[in-house]
């Protein structure tokens, strides 16, 4: 074989390995990066960044890897990073909607320039028009930059959306056109009852249109609701700093349950029974919320074990009856009705409940002489 023949062969030889260890590489890549949204659909974040980290590192020019990168960053407030993440995911990938998105994002929210945000969104609804988060948050760097018909265009286009009903209500206030503003603000209220800038800027408009006491009531209740976020706010520090406390979640359970964000609530809750097992206010309120969300079998098994620790509790007796009832089971709800109003003679709502569980299983004697005692209690 002579001298060029072999160097070509080598040549060729050399191409062919360096394509198949980067063919290599790149599925290596995309299995890290596989990995890493399966970590995300588990709420794995950390796992996740790991991945998408090892993702760009066998292949960088892996766009999607650098953008979730660049989306895990903005969600830790790393704003810096998460912005060089998503312009390589841009620069990689021009054509990436989301990736402008995010980024336009990063600039507004994280960055606090608007300038800076409305041009990846602009680019963003130039590539999906029907993006409708690229419209809302243009609308707002609009609205920040004094852009306010360029704001109402956008915004208008997102009546359905209630943070954008309230940026829209927003431009309108700017502009001083306070009779436009209104609707807008009454309809996020409407939507998120306890959305305060919506009730603050609401009282204002009211107060300019000559509304005053429309005005003030608003304005009242914006002051409520701050009080109320600030009480959170507090009992959150609380918990934080001794855990093992069991009042301050408590109290922190009883606001999330005024504000029936009965999720929440619940984790506190089941916080509190983890330190206290056998604690019996963390229960009751429990027993309560699955009552009030209609999970009969939770609540069931809650109110079960307060009557068995508590059987002289008319109410927790009363409880489990009402539990029995909405399951459609009368005749096991009978004896706790039975029972709370042995415990408990003057409390009328025991006989009605009594008088319909009979009612419900054909015994009308018992049941008008239950309803008779209700009535009697009543006047």
């Amino acid at each position: 074989m002579g001298l060029s023949l072999r160097l070509s062969l080598l040549i060729f030889l050399s191409i062919v390995c360096l394509a198949r260890a980067e063919d290599g590489k790149s599925s290596e890549a995309t299995h890290a990066y596989e990995v890493g949204l399966q970590a995300l659909t588990q709420g794995k974040n950390h796992e996740a960044f790991t991945a998408f980290q090892r993702a760009v590192e066998l292949d960088p020019t892996h766009a999607e890897a650098h953008y979730q990168l660049g989306v895990i960053y903005g969600k830790q407030s790393q704003w810096k990073p998460a912005i060089d993440a998503l312009q390589t995911a841009i620069i990689l990938s021009p054509d990436f909607a989301d990736a402008h998105v995010r980024l336009g994002e990063a600039y507004l929210i994280g960055m606090a320039s608007a300038k800076d945000a409305a041009k990846p969104l602009e680019h963003a609804l130039q590539l999906q028009p029907d993006h409708l988060r690229a419209r809302r948050l243009l609308g707002d760097a609009y609205l920040r930059q004094n852009r306010i018909d360029d704001a109402i265009h956008h915004l208008k286009q997102l009546v359905q959306d209630s943070e954008a009903r309230y940026l829209l209500g927003l431009a309108y206030f700017q502009k001083e056109d306070f009779a436009q503003a209104i609707p807008h603000f009454e309809a996020v209220i409407k939507r998120a009852s306890r959305h305060a800038k919506a009730h603050f800027n609401l009282g204002n408009c009211y107060l300019r249109t000559g509304k005053v006491a429309e005005g003030r009531a608003a304005l009242r209740m914006f002051e409520k609701l701050t009080r109320e976020e600030e009480q959170l706010v507090s009992l959150q520090r609380l918990i934080h700093n001794d855990p093992q406390r069991l009042q301050p979640r408590y109290e922190l359970a009883e606001l999330f349950m005024k504000r029936t964000e009965w999720e929440l609530a619940t984790a506190e809750l089941k916080a509190g029974l983890t330190i206290a097992p056998h604690d019996e206010k963390a229960s009751e309120l429990l027993g309560y919320i699955y009552l009030q969300t209609e999970a009969y079998p939770e609540a069931l098994e809650v109110y079960g074990g307060l009557v068995e620790a508590h059987p002289e509790s008319a109410i927790y007796r009363n409880s489990l009856g009402i539990i029995y009832m909405m399951q459609k089971k009368p005749r096991q709800a009978i004896p706790q009705f039975e029972t709370a109003t042995r415990l408990n003679t003057t409390n009328p709502q025991l006989y009605r409940n009594l008088a319909n569980a009979y009612r419900q299983v054909g015994e009308q004697v018992k049941a008008e002489q239950a309803y008779r005692r209700y009535r009697s209690l009543t006047k």
